[in-house]
């Protein structure tokens, strides 16, 4: 019988790739995602290229439609075998910068409740042998001035999964966590775009192309024993040496290394 991937956040980027590639492997794949436009393209795509996809516009902060997700789903496949949880957004500024709640609560929403009110909601799909995928950041190890939020988030996202990787260990489901680093995506491009001035001084950042990491991810997906996947060299770099470093060093280093905001006149 055919393995069945649902991957959030699968109409572009990260998430189309893993899509692309997991079906390639022989798996059905099954993206959400919001926009209904962009859904329809991926699918198209995926499909002319032999992969057997199917496309669900779902806001995954939106309790409801989770759950009526999950009954179109259950009524059509037995199980969920690759569940990767990669839906995310990112809004580089200044925590002071927020002028209402609003922006706040839409990130911390989208990249936590909404991951973990996914993970929780498809659950009951998950078998033996299934794996979950979690999409992290680098900035998920680090704290950015200008990504306060994020950074929060992704964070939390890592022990999010270290938890989940435990409750499911018996029942053999293995949980990943995936920290990449810059890629070459459409978030990442407009993240660049709308970046406030301090925030693009420095050295320009430089992209991997984002098929090579979601490839380098899904390969080490493997084993109970493996946990952070970091396809990345800078943020394996930033992992060691968080572990060998004392405190004030490592921060002393990034704080060269990053932009801060200039004070205020």
């Amino acid at each position: 019988m055919k393995k069945t991937a649902l991957i959030t956040g699968g109409s572009s980027g990260l998430g189309y790739v893993f899509a692309e590639e997991l079906g390639t492997q022989g798996y059905k794949v099954i993206i959400l995602a919001r926009d209904q436009v962009k859904i329809d393209q991926s699918v198209a795509s995926l499909k002319e290229k032999g992969i057997e996809a199917k496309g669900i516009s779902c806001d995954i902060m939106d309790e409801a439609q989770l759950k009526n997700t999950f009954n179109t789903i259950n009524e059509e496949v037995s199980k969920i075998d690759f569940l990767i949880l990669n839906a995310g957004i990112l809004t580089p500024q200044l925590l002071s910068d927020y002028k209402d709640s609003s922006g706040i609560r839409s990130q911390l929403d989208t990249n936590m409740t909404g991951t973990i009110l996914t993970a929780w909601q498809f659950l009951p799909m998950l078998q033996k042998g299934s794996k979950i995928l979690i999409t992290s950041s680098g900035f998920g190890m680090m704290g950015a001035a200008g990504y306060t939020l994020y950074c929060a988030t992704k964070a939390g996202l890592i022990n999010f999964g270290e938890a989940l990787r435990r409750e499911l260990l018996s029942k053999g489901i293995n949980v990943y966590v995936t920290c990449p680093g810059d890629m070459d995506t459409p978030q990442f491009r407009e993240e660049i775009r709308v970046s406030p001035d301090w925030l693009k001084t420095g050295s320009p950042r430089k992209t991997q192309p984002v098929e090579k990491q979601g490839r380098k991810i899904l390969k080490q997906c493997h084993g109970k024993m493996k946990f952070l996947i970091l396809p990345a060299s800078d943020v394996k770099l930033l992992a060691i040496g968080s572990k060998i470093l004392p405190r004030k060093i490592r921060d002393f280093l990034l704080d060269k290394m990053f932009p801060q905001p200039l004070p205020s006149k």
